[in-house]
This record gives C-alpha cells, structure tokens and sequence, in this order.
C-alpha cells in the first residue's frame, strides 16, 4: 500500500465514475479523483461514533500533499482519532515533527487501514455521509452570497419567497447533501396543480445546488434537480390586427380630445408610452424607466444601461424618434430625467389602468400591455425579418425566448414561398409571345422611367382640410402629406404596398391609412384634386 505522495496524485487519472485512494502511511487521508480529472484531499474519521468525511480541499499550488498531510495529520489528532503511520517516512517525504509524533497512536489499526484503501480503490462510488450542515442553513449562504449579490432586486426578492414559502418548510431541516431527486421530486409533485409555481421552486432549488455543488464545492453529487420534468405550460400569445391596431389608436386619439375630469380622457404620457410600446417592442419598464439621457439622437437608439438581459443598445425607428421629437417638444425640452412623465413629474405609474379602458373600449379584452411587444414581434416576423434579427429587436438572452415566434416566421416563409411557386408556374402555363412579352417589357420600363410628382403646396393645401390634419392626433407623429405621396406612388407604380419608398412613410401605414379615406368616400377627391401621373 502506498503513501500519498506528490508523484502518486499527479499520476493518477481520472475514470468513468469517482474513486478514492487512501494513504498507507496516514489511515483517514485520501485523495479523492473525479471525472473531470480533478482530486480532492479529504479525511474520514468518526465524531460520536458516526462515520465522517471532511473535505480539505482541491490538490494545486495552494494545498500540496505535504499541506494536506499536515491539515489531516491535525484533524485526526485533535478530534480523538487514531493516527496510523508507518515507522519510516517514503523516500523523498519529510518525517512527521516530534510534535505530530508523540500524538501518534501505533495500533493494530494499520491492518485495517490497509483493506478499508481496498474497498475504497474499487470503482464503486461511495456517497458520502450526511452533512452537519442543513438546507436552511446553507440557504442562508446562498442568498447572501449569491442572491442578495448577483440577481436583480425583483427577482431576489422572489428567490427569498420561494425559499421561505415552499423549500425551506419541506426540507431546512434535512442534511443538504442528504436531499435526492426522489425529494425533490415528491415537492414538486405536491405544486404540480400550479404549474409556474412548480417550476419555479424546481429552478431556485436547482440554482441552490449549482452553487453548492460547482461554485463552492462543498460535496460531490448529481444536483437533485437534475432530469425532474418540468410541467408543460401552455403558451398564449395574442397578437393586434391591422383592424385592432387601428382602433386602438382612434381610441388614443378620441380621449385625448376628452377635457381631463371628464370620462373617458386619456393622459398625454399615457398616450406617449403606449405608442412607443406599439412601435419599439420593448418592455413595459423598459419605456417607463427610460430617461432621455438614454436617446442616442445621432444613432436612434436607447442606451439601456440595466434591463431584464443586462445592460444593451436597442436601435429604433424614424418613427419612433419623431414620436420622442414631439415628447421633448411638449415636455419643455428637457435634458435629462424620465421621457414619459407622470402628473408629478416622476414616473409613470398608472399605464395598466389606462391600457384596461383602452382594450374594454375597443372590444379586444383579452390583450394584454405586455402583447403589445408579442405584436411587434408578429409584424416584424409576417414582414420577413429573420427569426434571430427579431430577437436582436427584442433584447432576447436566450434564443429559445423567440423560438416560441417560429410559428410566425415559419407562416411568412410559406407566404413567400407560395408566392415564388405561383409566379415560376405562371412562367410556363402562360407562355406569351415575343412581341407582347417586348410590349410587356416597354411598359414596365415606361412605369419605371415616369417621374413621380410629389403634392406641391398648393395642391398639399387644397387636400389637407380633406383629411383633417389641423385636428390634434394625440401625440401620434404621422406625415400625412408623406403617406398621401406614397399612395399616389403605388398608384402610378402599380406596385406592392412593401415596395412604398421609406422617404413616404412604412408600407402598413400607408395602407392603412388608404383604406381609411377609401370606406371613408375621401380618397376620391384626393385623387381629383392631384395631378395624374399616368398608368
């Protein structure tokens, strides 16, 4: 049977499953040698005739065998147990000092040493025994070195309640290295008819462990966590249509207009960070919280310095930064402080409570603030943009956040791809001559060579009373005069509505308001009092 010496530890590999080699010069000091190659110094003695197992630390710089001899050496010693050695040291080991000699105890103990360092050499796995240190115990570490130091204020707060509600009433009093999977499992079971909250228990019980297991080492096991089944939720998301959007927006606009006191008015500010949730896809706080030392005005964009996913940069539109040009306006051009501002001039509280009338209003009860950003998402997804530019927009951590959008980008695909196919058959079905194909060709060159002529302001002047742009809009940036051209421009064009110019304005806008002034009998006179552009 060998010492444990420096050339003994640094040969020995690591196998499929732990095993232990035990000293034969010291019995209780082994080097314990896990998977992943790393070895571990401990000592197993017995305190008030249990079997117990200490962990003196990792083999490195910082503990070398000698050290670790040295630590073991003390702990069998001053806690009563019997220290086995042999008479003469290993060549090239340092003699145990007179001290640590006259507490030596030489008994018939060595011989038992010798076959306990057989049994543990083998390749079956010995757990070890269960800790003086309990669940409530080593939970309070865990929140005040990682919850209270590294998790958001929000979610500490929820840590601490699921710990002192669920966890801690079940198991404080167990030994932690004593819980198993099959506990676990029993407590998840007894929340399975609250599925979230089920769930949840199961993620800050398994994040207890990841520390105790990986980040301070405390004991060699399988987080008990670990493959327990998370209950399948079923996910909602609802999204606005075109017909809801606009609704929403007339509602906006129509209490705007109600004298406050009155029912049915809509705050300003209330209006403001509605519209930009409509149109940035951000989170409710996200808007709330923003401050106008966050708006990059050179580079349209907010500059989060701390959100839900950390600190990031969010690009926004020109929409979006003409709405936040007419907030600074109407705001007395501030410089710094909250953009959405409440009656005392702090932060905006009551956004649910104006939302809530919206949506009852409008008839669409079952949307959600928060469904305001799945909307954005859908549109952006129906528009063709790519599944992980979308959760770029979004600030999404984690790319399976988006996935739960797939199904959208999957029906854009299609969309497109039916598209393709019907203009490929078309191609063959239809087959025309080389002359009307030559007179097709002329006309489109001719389509594409007409000049467009934008609305000069005398005609711009004439249409404007048509539409009502002298009424006030609630806040809502819209260029009228941009979206009449570019529905002239898809007229002359007879082009797609996605084709439409940027300078004129988004495509859905555009034809959404064309199909406003059209059941509303006002695109005609439009049309009559523009010049014609030709077919």
């Amino acid at each position: 049977m060998e010492a444990i010496t420096t050339a003994l530890v640094r040969g020995l590999r690591p196998r499929d499953r732990v095993y232990e080699v035990t000293c034969g010069r010291l019995a209780g000091f082994a080097v314990r040698v896990l998977p992943t190659g790393k070895k571990v110094f401990v000592v197993r003695h017995r305190v008030d005739g249990r079997d117990q197992r200490r962990r003196l630390g990792l083999w490195g710089p910082e503990l070398p065998v000698e050290e670790a001899r040295r630590q073991a050496m003390a702990i069998l010693a001053g806690e009563g147990g019997a220290v086995v050695v042999d008479d003469a040291p290993e060549e090239g080991e340092p003699a145990p000092g007179a001290a640590a000699g006259r507490s030596i105890e030489r008994r018939g103990e060595k011989a038992k040493a010798r076959r306990r360092e057989v049994e543990t050499r083998s390749d079956e796995h010995l757990e070890p025994p269960a800790s003086q240190i309990t669940v409530r115990e080593i939970a309070e570490r865990f929140v005040r070195e990682y919850v209270d130091v590294y998790l958001k204020t929000s979610s500490a707060k929820a840590y601490r309640r699921i710990l002192e509600r669920y966890i801690l009433p079940e198991l404080g009093g167990r030994a932690f290295d004593s819980v198993t999977r099959r506990d676990v499992k029993a407590l998840h079971a007894k929340l399975y008819d609250r599925s979230t909250l089920a769930d949840y228990v199961l993620c800050v019980l398994g994040s207890l462990y990841t520390r105790i297991i990986d980040d301070w080492e405390l004991v060699e096991m399988r987080n008990p966590t670990a493959g327990i089944k998370r209950r399948p939720s079923r996910r909602i998301e609802r999204f606005l249509s075109p017909e809801e959007r606009r609704a929403v927006v007339a509602e906006i606009e129509a209490g705007l207009r109600v004298p406050r006191g009155k029912a049915g008015h809509i705050e300003p500010a209330s209006a403001w960070a509605i519209m930009l949730l409509m149109h940035t896809g951000q989170r409710r706080n996200e808007i709330v919280t923003l401050t106008w030392e966050m708006v990059d005005w050179q580079h349209s964009c907010f500059h989060f310095p701390d959100t839900k996913t950390g600190q990031r940069s969010a690009p926004v539109s020109s929409e979006t930064m003409a709405l936040l040009r007419e907030i600074h306006d109407a705001t007395g051009s501030p410089r710094s402080g909250p953009v959405i501002r409440g009656r005392n001039g702090g932060t905006l509280t009551r956004i649910n409570d104006t939302w809530d009338r919206i949506r009852k209003a409008v008839g669409i009860a079952d949307v959600r603030l928060h469904d305001l950003r799945h909307s954005f998402a859908s549109d952006a997804l129906m528009a063709g943009v790519p599944l992980a530019i979308v959760g770029e927009m979004l600030g999404h951590k984690q790319v399976n956040t988006t996935k739960r959008y797939a199904h959208l980008s999957d029906q854009a695909v299609r969309s497109a791809l039916e598209t393709t196919a019907k203009r490929i058959s078309k191609a063959y079905k239809e087959p025309v001559s080389g002359a009307e194909e030559l007179g097709a060709s002329e006309r489109a060159r001719g389509r594409e060579m007409a000049p467009f002529v934008p609305l000069t302001d005398e005609q711009w002047g004439r249409i404007a009373p048509l539409l009502g742009v002298d009424k006030p809009r609630g806040g809502v940036p819209v260029d009228l005069r941009g979206i009449v051209d570019g529905i002239r421009w898809v007229q002359q064009r007879k082009a797609r509505w996605r084709d439409v110019p940027e300078r004129y304005g988004m495509p859905t806008t555009c034809w959404r308001w064309f199909r406003r002034w059209t059941e509303a009998g006002v695109w005609g006179e439009v049309v009559s009092l523009s010049p014609s552009q030709g077919s």
